[in-house]
């Protein structure tokens, strides 16, 4: 018998994507940044996610570091080259909640972690709606409802944009988790 895994989901994690200077300078600059409430955050959480605003969050040395990654990214799944158009920051506190969600009118996301504590993680949500209604005798990788991934601080993640995340309802244990998020096209 012969199991194919038909359809994969590339995802990308990229440790030390930054270096721990820059990454304690972006964490200046964020904190520097006004954030406002933010409906993919509840509770205490804070983004910079506003299509009719930008902040220049990034160095060009950071941003052209991270369009090199990100182009590696595309050759290795086959993509049309984007490009890095839209960059955003999150903050949350204890107690908020990163609630499911995706990134429409892009090609591939990425998110930096800048601020994050030991049990930090991301949840990635099944695509295949049909999964949720199977019967399972045991969880396998065909049939979870999402899986997560561990992330450390400076590690960048890069993904499908119309892959759905966030942290599945589960609070955040920290105070000021900072996350650097961008849209590529």
């Amino acid at each position: 018998m012969t199991t194919l895994a038909l359809f994969p989901t590339p995802v990308e994690t990229i440790p030390n994507a930054i270096t721990e200077l820059e990454r304690f300078y972006l964490q200046k600059k964020v904190r520097n940044i006004k954030h406002n409430h933010h409906q993919s955050i509840t509770g205490e959480g804070f983004s910079t996610h506003n299509p009719h605003e930008t902040y220049p969050i990034l160095s060009d040395d950071i941003r052209l570091r991270l369009q090199g990654m990100l182009d590696e990214y595309n050759i290795k799944v086959g993509n049309v080259p984007s490009k890095i158009t839209y960059v955003w920051s999150n903050i949350q506190n204890q107690g908020s909640i990163l609630k499911e969600h995706c990134h429409p009118n892009s090609l591939v996301s990425g998110a930096l972690y800048i601020n994050v504590d030991d049990d930090c993680k991301l949840y990635f949500h099944n695509p295949n709606p049909y999964t949720y209604f199977s019967a399972k005798e045991n969880v396998s990788p065909y049939n979870m409802e999402h899986q997560w991934l561990p992330v450390k601080n400076g590690t960048l993640l890069l993904f499908p944009s119309w892959l759905r995340h966030g942290k599945n309802d589960e609070s955040n244990t920290m105070h000021e988790r900072i996350v650097i998020s961008f849209n590529a096209l």
